[in-house]
Protein backbone atom coordinates (compact mmCIF):
# COMPACT_ATOMS: atom_id res chain seq x y z
CA UNK A 1 0.00 0.00 0.00
CA UNK A 2 1.17 3.52 -0.77
CA UNK A 3 2.81 5.28 2.19
CA UNK A 4 0.85 8.50 1.50
CA UNK A 5 -2.42 6.57 1.66
CA UNK A 6 -1.41 5.04 5.00
CA UNK A 7 -0.42 8.44 6.36
CA UNK A 8 -3.75 9.98 5.30
CA UNK A 9 -5.70 7.08 6.81
CA UNK A 10 -3.76 7.32 10.07
CA UNK A 11 -4.34 11.07 10.32
CA UNK A 12 -8.04 10.67 9.54
CA UNK A 13 -8.37 7.95 12.19
CA UNK A 14 -6.54 10.01 14.81
CA UNK A 15 -8.64 13.08 14.03
CA UNK A 16 -11.83 11.03 14.44
CA UNK A 17 -10.79 9.46 17.75
CA UNK A 18 -8.97 12.43 19.31
CA UNK A 19 -12.04 13.60 21.20
CA UNK A 20 -12.21 10.25 22.99
CA UNK A 21 -8.67 10.51 24.36
CA UNK A 22 -9.71 11.89 27.77
CA UNK A 23 -13.38 11.01 27.69
CA UNK A 24 -15.05 8.05 26.03
CA UNK A 25 -18.43 9.82 26.07
CA UNK A 26 -20.25 11.08 23.00
CA UNK A 27 -21.28 14.75 22.95
CA UNK A 28 -24.80 13.83 24.08
CA UNK A 29 -23.26 12.41 27.28
CA UNK A 30 -20.92 15.32 28.09
CA UNK A 31 -22.98 15.93 31.23
CA UNK A 32 -21.07 12.94 32.64
CA UNK A 33 -17.76 14.74 32.17
CA UNK A 34 -15.81 17.38 34.02
CA UNK A 35 -15.25 20.38 31.76
CA UNK A 36 -11.86 22.05 31.97
CA UNK A 37 -11.10 25.20 30.00
CA UNK A 38 -7.53 26.21 29.26
CA UNK A 39 -7.66 29.41 27.25
CA UNK A 40 -9.79 28.66 24.22
CA UNK A 41 -9.30 24.89 24.63
CA UNK A 42 -12.04 22.90 26.33
CA UNK A 43 -11.21 19.45 27.67
CA UNK A 44 -13.77 16.94 28.85
CA UNK A 45 -12.71 14.33 31.38
CA UNK A 46 -14.96 11.41 32.18
CA UNK A 47 -16.11 12.00 35.76
CA UNK A 48 -15.92 8.34 36.82
CA UNK A 49 -12.57 7.74 35.14
CA UNK A 50 -11.25 10.90 36.84
CA UNK A 51 -11.57 8.92 40.06
CA UNK A 52 -10.71 5.46 38.74
CA UNK A 53 -7.18 6.19 37.52
CA UNK A 54 -5.91 7.93 40.68
CA UNK A 55 -7.71 5.20 42.65
CA UNK A 56 -5.83 2.47 40.78
CA UNK A 57 -2.53 4.15 41.67
CA UNK A 58 -3.64 4.47 45.31
CA UNK A 59 -4.73 0.81 45.39
CA UNK A 60 -1.40 -0.35 43.99
CA UNK A 61 0.43 1.86 46.53
CA UNK A 62 -1.67 0.35 49.32
CA UNK A 63 -0.74 -3.13 48.11
CA UNK A 64 2.96 -2.35 47.74
CA UNK A 65 3.00 -0.64 51.16
CA UNK A 66 1.52 -3.72 52.76
CA UNK A 67 -1.59 -1.91 53.96
CA UNK A 68 -4.97 -3.58 53.70
CA UNK A 69 -3.61 -7.10 53.77
CA UNK A 70 -5.63 -10.10 54.81
CA UNK A 71 -9.42 -10.08 55.15
CA UNK A 72 -9.70 -6.28 55.35
CA UNK A 73 -8.09 -5.88 51.92
CA UNK A 74 -10.30 -8.58 50.48
CA UNK A 75 -13.34 -6.79 51.92
CA UNK A 76 -12.21 -3.50 50.34
CA UNK A 77 -11.83 -5.23 46.97
CA UNK A 78 -15.26 -6.81 47.27
CA UNK A 79 -17.19 -3.83 48.67
CA UNK A 80 -15.69 -0.62 47.22
CA UNK A 81 -16.99 -1.27 43.65
CA UNK A 82 -20.59 -1.49 44.88
CA UNK A 83 -20.93 2.31 45.04
CA UNK A 84 -20.01 2.74 41.36
CA UNK A 85 -22.25 -0.15 40.32
CA UNK A 86 -25.25 1.28 42.19
CA UNK A 87 -24.62 4.79 40.84
CA UNK A 88 -24.31 3.44 37.30
CA UNK A 89 -27.49 1.38 37.68
CA UNK A 90 -29.45 4.38 38.94
CA UNK A 91 -28.23 6.90 36.36
CA UNK A 92 -27.39 5.01 33.14
CA UNK A 93 -29.59 5.99 30.26
CA UNK A 94 -31.09 8.98 32.08
CA UNK A 95 -29.53 12.19 30.73
CA UNK A 96 -28.75 14.62 33.49
CA UNK A 97 -29.24 12.06 36.25
CA UNK A 98 -26.63 11.74 38.93
CA UNK A 99 -23.75 13.95 39.93
CA UNK A 100 -20.23 14.17 38.55
CA UNK A 101 -18.88 14.55 42.08
CA UNK A 102 -20.51 11.28 43.05
CA UNK A 103 -19.23 9.64 39.86
CA UNK A 104 -15.69 10.76 40.67
CA UNK A 105 -15.86 9.56 44.29
CA UNK A 106 -17.38 6.21 43.33
CA UNK A 107 -14.75 5.96 40.59
CA UNK A 108 -12.04 6.53 43.21
CA UNK A 109 -13.41 3.69 45.34
CA UNK A 110 -13.64 1.46 42.28
CA UNK A 111 -10.08 2.35 41.29
CA UNK A 112 -8.75 1.54 44.77
CA UNK A 113 -10.39 -1.86 44.53
CA UNK A 114 -8.95 -2.37 41.02
CA UNK A 115 -5.42 -1.40 42.06
CA UNK A 116 -5.41 -3.41 45.26
CA UNK A 117 -7.03 -6.32 43.45
CA UNK A 118 -4.41 -6.25 40.66
CA UNK A 119 -1.65 -6.25 43.25
CA UNK A 120 -3.12 -9.17 45.17
CA UNK A 121 -3.93 -11.17 42.05
CA UNK A 122 -0.75 -10.59 40.06
CA UNK A 123 1.85 -10.39 42.82
CA UNK A 124 0.30 -12.47 45.59
CA UNK A 125 -1.55 -14.96 43.35
CA UNK A 126 -4.77 -14.53 45.34
CA UNK A 127 -7.33 -16.25 43.11
CA UNK A 128 -10.23 -15.05 45.27
CA UNK A 129 -9.89 -11.79 43.36
CA UNK A 130 -10.98 -13.59 40.20
CA UNK A 131 -14.05 -14.89 42.01
CA UNK A 132 -14.96 -11.34 43.03
CA UNK A 133 -14.53 -10.17 39.42
CA UNK A 134 -16.67 -12.99 38.07
CA UNK A 135 -19.33 -12.16 40.66
CA UNK A 136 -19.44 -8.53 39.56
CA UNK A 137 -19.52 -9.53 35.89
CA UNK A 138 -22.49 -11.80 36.60
CA UNK A 139 -24.34 -9.01 38.41
CA UNK A 140 -23.73 -6.56 35.54
CA UNK A 141 -24.85 -9.10 32.93
CA UNK A 142 -27.98 -9.78 34.94
CA UNK A 143 -28.69 -6.05 35.22
CA UNK A 144 -28.21 -5.59 31.49
CA UNK A 145 -30.54 -8.50 30.82
CA UNK A 146 -33.22 -7.05 33.09
CA UNK A 147 -32.79 -3.58 31.54
CA UNK A 148 -31.69 -4.28 27.96
CA UNK A 149 -31.98 -0.60 26.95
CA UNK A 150 -29.21 0.23 29.38
CA UNK A 151 -26.16 1.52 27.50
CA UNK A 152 -23.32 -0.95 27.76
CA UNK A 153 -20.00 0.68 28.56
CA UNK A 154 -21.36 3.94 29.93
CA UNK A 155 -19.77 4.34 33.35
Amino acid sequence: MDRDVLTRELRAGLAETRRYLLSHHKPAEYDRCHRISIGSLTLRLCARCSGIYPGIMAGIALGIGGWLQGPIGLLVIAVFPIAALVDWALTAGDPGAGSNRIRTVTGLLLGIAYGLGMHRLLLDGDLRILAIGVGYAAVVLLMLRIHPGSPVGTP
